[in-house]
């Protein structure tokens, strides 16, 4: 609003909104199904769909192998798209072949979000969720994936854990934690607010962007998120915590054998998982030192990085097509 962008939202001007969505020529989405309010986008063959996609990485394929149900949905939403995007030419033909896709509606354009990486963007998100300025202490964010199943929040599983504690030795090392959960699975065993320890709640935080978030970022802590890709472009320490690793591998599946190309030390109990802590505060090249050829081979495949300016040419090809 106070960029005065010109933006429309069905709660503030519901008939502006279905006018001009009525009147779209292309439909833009970052999903894998599109928005299709009252059903009129899918009974408009003349709507343009495109999807921008929402993350890259090993992960990235149908739930399961087998044609069940789940994975016959996950292929015709995939399908639903006159065009769809994916960030490397290793994920673009991968994805053809398992979500059945047509090679002329598929394109490999980089990620919008992950054009700033490459330009140096300054951030000020720390404040937005914080409202203080980031002096000199560091920050850790921790960013687990959706499951499709019924599970607690991961870091509750680690052996040994006491938040308490956690909080304390964040505090003794001038570190922030923040974390989210994908809002289909935040629940009451979530730790709370402590001094160091944030939740990034979206609806106290409506604008947050965690793409924003890791340019202020020292360490993310991840499991299966595509998050890891994009963050990898910057270089900066990963750690791994992954208690649900074979029930996902069985849910979900990878496209690559996921632990021998981890970016990133994996961590099982709360004492080793503050020693990796320690070790990338004090000296952050010793990641790099022991993970720099996996980073390279891991992007090769998963983010082509010779794209930097993935807005413009997704520009022009939507631009192309009106």
């Amino acid at each position: 609003v106070r960029k005065k962008l010109n933006y429309i939202n069905v709660r503030e001007n519901p008939f502006k909104f279905i006018y001009i969505f009525i009147t779209c020529k292309i439909l833009i989405d970052c999903g894998t199904k599109f928005l299709d309010f009252l059903g009129l986008a899918s009974r408009d063959n003349e709507i343009i769909k495109v999807s921008i996609y929402h993350g890259g990485g090993p992960k990235t394929m149908p739930i399961s192998k087998l044609l069940t149900p789940a994975r016959q949905r996950d292929i015709n939403d995939h399908n639903s798209f006159n065009f769809i995007n994916f960030p490397s030419t290793f994920l673009k033909k991968n994805c053809e072949a398992n979500f059945e896709l047509d090679k002329k509606k598929t394109l490999s354009l980089g990620f919008p979000r992950c054009d700033q990486f490459f330009h140096k963007k300054k951030t000020k998100i720390f404040n937005y969720l914080t409202g203080k300025s980031k002096l000199r202490s560091k920050i850790i964010l921790y960013t687990p994936t959706w499951r499709g199943y019924n599970y607690d929040f991961p870091l509750n599983y680690m052996k040994g854990i006491n938040f308490n504690n956690f909080n304390n030795f964040l505090k003794e090392n001038d570190i922030f934690f923040f974390y989210s959960c994908h809002p289909n699975q935040i629940d009451k065993r979530i730790p709370l607010n402590l001094t160091r320890i944030r939740f990034i709640n979206s609806r106290k935080f409506p604008f947050y962007d965690t793409n924003l978030f890791l340019n202020e970022v020292d360490i993310l802590v991840n499991d299966y998120s595509a998050s890891s890709t994009d963050f990898a472009i910057l270089k900066k320490p990963q750690i791994f915590f992954m208690p649900d690793y074979n029930r996902y591998l069985n849910y979900q599946g990878f496209l690559d054998n996921y632990k021998k190309n981890l970016i990133g030390p994996e961590t099982y109990n709360f004492h080793e998982f503050k020693k990796i802590i320690i070790q990338f505060k004090k000296s952050p090249s010793s990641y790099l030192d022991k993970f720099d050829f996996k980073l390279k081979k891991y992007l090769d495949k998963y983010y082509d990085t010779k794209i930097k300016n993935s807005s413009k040419l997704l520009s022009k090809f939507i631009l192309s097509k009106l």
